[in-house]
């Protein structure tokens, strides 16, 4: 009987998270309202509390699913290039895309919580540690290094990636800013 009420939990949160989804996509974070998600599902405000204990759990939820496609796309990508500059190229045009198509709800969740992307590296689910891991192999290529100093360089790339990114809420196009990422990364690294 466990095992059906998992597969039963496990299915709520999926739904939760589809609906929840479609919110934060059109409304962005600020406006998303759990109350609406909930009425939506026919289900009590508190039991999406009780899955994600927060709207921002179930906003770095939401995230942690697409980081997680994401991530497959991005190694995908990665394997038809051959040099891990290139590869770190990749890495980039995936985040960019990925905020050009989501600018409303990245923008609105930085406008209302304006230390996570800095606070939620601190966090041990952090939603990225994933590709940071990935980056962290592919700087390794670049310049022999051990685990703890790519991990390091892989938090610093990203943070480079999201200062652009904090930089270009408005109107600014960060797809013209890819090239210039990598550069100001490479100097970092001394390449």
């Amino acid at each position: 009987m466990g095992n059906l009420n998992e597969k039963v939990d496990e299915l709520k949160k999926k739904l939760i998270l589809e609906t929840a989804s479609e919110y934060f996509k059109t409304l962005g974070y600020g406006k998303t309202q759990i109350d609406k998600i909930s009425k939506d599902l026919n289900i009590g405000v508190g039991t999406i509390y009780g899955y994600f204990k927060s709207k921002e759990g179930l906003f770095i939820a939401w995230l942690q699913n697409i980081i997680n496609n994401v991530y497959e796309q991005m190694k995908d990508g990665c394997s038809k290039v051959n040099t891990p500059i290139e590869k770190l190229a990749v890495v980039i045009e995936y985040k960019v895309n990925y905020f050009e198509k989501n600018r409303v709800t990245v923008k609105s969740y930085m406008e209302n919580n304006q230390l996570f992307l800095r606070g939620i590296s601190r966090r041990k689910e952090h939603p990225m540690a994933v590709i940071l891991e990935f980056c962290a192999d592919i700087i390794k290529e670049i310049k022999p290094m051990d685990e703890q100093e790519a991990y390091l360089l892989a938090n610093i790339f990203d943070g480079i990636i999201n200062t652009y990114i904090e930089c270009s809420l408005e109107d600014e196009q960060l797809f013209d800013k890819k090239d210039e990422i990598l550069e100001r990364f490479l100097r970092v690294v001394g390449v």
